[in-house]
């Protein structure tokens, strides 16, 4: 891929009403149109769709003003007829001159193609780059005698996607009588759960229809462990590729089976037992009620969560 022709393209954008022009596939140029996976059957409307979740996403690490500007510019959040006239809502909101903002622009558009490109660019990982990715995610454990915990994910596809999704999910502490049970509440049917070690499950999963590039797609997943006490006292997170947000929640209830939890922010896996479950007193809170974190663009390789001390059985 030309960083040249993407920059053409982008620069393309922002003629006439900017992506809010009708006839999408005549005037998306080629290089965007094999960055979204296009193929001609697409609509006008899915079209334009996935192209404004590619922006959006491509322009969230922008500074502030670059990104208001080349939104703005593309079409994302003004809607006028012609380019001149959304430079001109941007002056007044960013307070410089259009011909500043026109030079502001170019760099913009620079960035937002190197950013394309860094996706594009293959890598000797485990995981299709053109397939999809957990674009969001919120983990939600409840600990009780057992343990239960939601998965509330966003799936986007990065290429037309077809509709199976398989899973893998090690959860220490789990006997070999004792099962986990998954179960799909919202957006995905359960095709098959396999148990491949001692703490590892492989799950397959269907989405209802095969994902046009860029769509997004919201699922609930939901499995139970029968035993909380035998888990490991720590729930993370760890990213294998780029996600802007993890929303992670532990519920301890009103009366814990846990004494004081605290927030992983960042730890090396590896750390999680030897430096990172040890009781804490300085920022240690009572595992009392919910206890909650968000991580925003949690960095790949690092485990992201929350952990806590277990209470002293009697």
């Amino acid at each position: 891929m030309q960083r040249e022709d993407l920059l053409g393209d982008l620069k393309a954008l922002h003629h006439g009403r900017g992506i809010r022009r009708a006839r999408v596939q005549s005037w998306l140029g080629g290089t965007l149109k094999e960055v979204l996976g296009a193929t001609p059957g697409l609509s006008d409307a899915e079209l334009r769709s996935a192209l404004a979740r590619l922006l959006a996403r491509h322009t969230r690490a922008l500074p502030q003003d670059l990104r208001y500007l080349f939104r703005v510019a593309a079409g994302l959040e003004a809607d006028h007829p012609i380019l001149e006239q959304r430079l001109t809502v941007a002056s007044v909101r960013l307070d410089r001159s259009i011909r500043v903002l026109r030079r502001r622009l170019r760099t913009a558009e620079e960035l937002v193609a190197d950013s394309l490109a860094a996706e594009r660019v293959s890598e000797p990982q485990w995981f299709d780059a053109r397939g999809w990715q957990w674009l969001a995610s919120a983990y939600d454990l409840v600990l009780r005698t057992d343990a239960m915990l939601t998965m509330r994910r966003s799936v986007h596809a990065l290429s037309s996607h077809n509709k199976f999704i398989h899973e893998m999910f090690t959860i220490p502490g789990v006997g070999p009588d004792e099962e986990v049970t998954f179960t799909a509440r919202a957006g995905l049917s359960i095709i098959g759960v396999e148990r491949v070690s001692a703490t590892g499950w492989r799950v397959g999963l269907e989405l209802p229809r095969e994902l046009a590039p860029g769509e997004e797609h919201e699922t609930v997943l939901q499995l139970r462990v029968p035993n909380a006490r035998g888990l490991s006292p720590f729930f993370v997170v760890a990213p294998v590729r780029e996600i802007p947000l993890v929303h992670v929640a532990v519920d301890f209830g009103d009366e814990s089976q846990a004494t004081q939890w605290w927030p992983l922010d960042g730890v090396l896996p590896s750390d999680l037992w030897h430096q990172y479950t040890a009781p804490r007193s300085v920022d240690a809170l009572p595992a009392r009620g919910v206890a909650r974190r968000d991580f925003t663009a949690p960095r790949v390789g690092l485990a992201f969560g929350i952990a806590w001390t277990w209470a002293q059985s009697d």
